[in-house]
């Protein structure tokens, strides 16, 4: 049986909470995500598929409801403790790379583990070796001004797989991308998916790359339902 890894029940967001213009974004959301799945969060702006993903990736908290992320009870974490989980557990590949332009690959890779505290010499091997696996070793000194979209969002991939996270959460990773560069990225999450067996959480509003997942989340005014 496949381990849950993210569990969440009956999650809203608001905003301005008892003030006149009080904004509920999500609306109750249910969601389970298995050890190993590749899903998509499919939605249009606007819809709370950013929100649900800040939630998920521990950058927001939920007004109300239950959300664990493994064995961690999320309302009852502090803030630090949070923001040390999220280091761990979770790669974030954002569809604007969110790289250092001053670093090049190889430093940009190795940040999340700078901040876990592992020693350099161990650091710079890992980051190379995850360089190597997104067919970017070769360019590990140049930085993200002397490298294409594609070359960054592989980049940004390497440095989401810096701790071994359980998830991997990518928010519209080919949004920035050609069609042809976007098919790569796809097929590298695909390689994660299968041969480092990592659970991918997808959120994007183009229903082509949500049908290559095995499962389809729809996120359309603030609630969530499964295809």
């Amino acid at each position: 049986m496949k381990e849950k890894v993210i569990s969440m029940r009956n999650i809203t967001k608001k905003y301005y909470i008892g003030e006149p213009n009080e904004l509920e974004i999500l609306h109750g959301i249910d969601l389970d995500v298995y050890s190993g799945d590749f899903i998509s969060i499919v939605g249009q702006s606007g819809s709370g598929k950013s929100t649900l993903m800040n939630i998920i990736g521990l950058l927001d908290r939920p007004t109300t409801g239950d959300y664990e992320l493994g064995d961690l009870v999320v309302s009852e974490a502090k803030d630090s403790e949070l923001s040390q989980i999220r280091n761990k557990r979770i790669g974030f590949v954002f569809q604007s790379f969110n790289l250092i332009p001053r670093s090049n690959a190889l430093s940009n890779v190795e940040l999340p583990m700078l901040y876990a505290k592992m020693p350099k010499k161990e650091r710079q091997k890992k980051a190379m070796e995850l360089l190597k696996l997104v067919d970017m070793d070769e360019r590990y000194n140049h930085r993200p001004n002397e490298l294409s979209g594609g070359q960054k969002q592989r980049v940004a991939i390497a440095r989401a797989m810096a701790n071994n996270p359980d998830i991997i959460l990518a928010d519209e990773p080919t949004g920035a991308l050609d069609s042809k560069t976007g098919r790569t990225v796809m097929d590298l999450f695909h390689k994660l998916n299968k041969e480092e067996k990592k659970t991918i959480i997808l959120i994007t509003h183009n229903y082509e790359l949500a049908e290559e997942t095995s499962r389809i989340l729809t996120m359309k005014d603030g609630f969530l339902e499964e295809e």
